[in-house]
């Protein structure tokens, strides 16, 4: 039977193209909206996320090996860090995609490191990887999140 071969074929090509795959996912979401006046409004959101699920877990992996080191980060890492200008949202919490981080903030990003980087979907040349406190964040040229991690075991603290 021919057909066997090729089903076989496809079905590890559908098995092999997904892990090889960039990770990087555009969702978009289009809101009508009718107004009073009979007239219509469009709303256009595009959402696009770097990490699945996966990345997240070896992200969260990665960082596990850190918790009882200083902030929960790798060593040589805490030595590129301005702890106390960090700023205080990045330490706490997780920076919600979209946000742009501005001139005064990027000094403080700082690059994820590299055995990190290798767990993680291959950066495009539009986006790259950053650590922004306790946050891994992707972001585009025009340092506009495009996704992140809240790492649970770093825990960034002014009074150190």
């Amino acid at each position: 039977m021919k057909t066997t071969p090729l089903a076989i074929a496809v079905a590890a090509l559908g098995v092999i193209l997904p892990a090889t795959a960039q990770v990087t996912q555009t969702e978009k979401k289009t809101e009508v909206r009718e107004n009073a006046d009979g007239s219509t409004t469009e709303k256009h959101t595009t959402t696009t996320r770097t990490f699945n699920p996966e990345a997240k877990t070896k992200v969260v992996k990665y960082f596990d090996t850190y918790k009882t080191d200083r902030y929960g980060l790798p060593p040589a890492y805490v030595s590129r860090l301005k702890v106390k200008e960090i700023p205080a949202g990045w330490r706490t919490t997780a920076i919600a995609p979209g946000v742009v981080i501005t001139e005064k903030e990027r000094p403080y990003l700082v690059e994820a490191p590299p055995e990190l980087i290798q767990v993680l979907p291959p950066p495009t040349p539009d986006v790259q990887y950053y650590m922004a406190g306790g946050n891994v964040v992707a972001v585009d040229k025009t340092y506009k999140v495009v996704d992140s991690i809240q790492i649970p075991s770093v825990k960034i603290t002014v009074d150190d």
